[in-house]
């Protein structure tokens, strides 16, 4: 009986180990999308001031694909994005471009192709 009651002391304690590194990881993804969405501003504000006469509706800000599949397979996590930042493209009319954050969300890097 009570080598029972030691297994199931250790799954339940396991079981709560699980559930509380899920939601810390739920909370990196919101911590993530909230910096994605932020820096994307800057980033289209930084577009805004190279274009003046740009409606912000014209343009269109999204993070890098490959930065972006890497966030999502997990590979980046919210640790590397605190200290690289987020690199996105950008587009307004015929114009396009790239743009760089550091892990504060000041936009470091802005250019434009060709």
């Amino acid at each position: 009986m009570k080598a029972s009651l030691a297994l199931a002391s250790a799954c339940m304690a396991a079981l709560v180990g699980l559930a509380g590194s899920t939601a810390a990881l739920a909370d990196d993804d919101a911590k993530i999308e909230a910096r994605i969405g932020a820096w994307g501003r800057a980033c289209k504000n930084a577009v805004a001031v190279k274009y003046p006469k740009s409606n912000m509706s014209e343009i269109n800000v999204e993070v890098g694909a490959t930065l972006k599949q890497s966030i999502d397979a997990g590979e980046t996590t919210l640790k590397d994005i605190q200290k690289n930042g987020l690199s996105f493209n950008w587009q307004f009319k015929k114009h396009t471009g790239y743009c760089n954050t550091d892990g504060k969300g000041n936009v470091t890097e802005f250019m434009k192709f060709q």
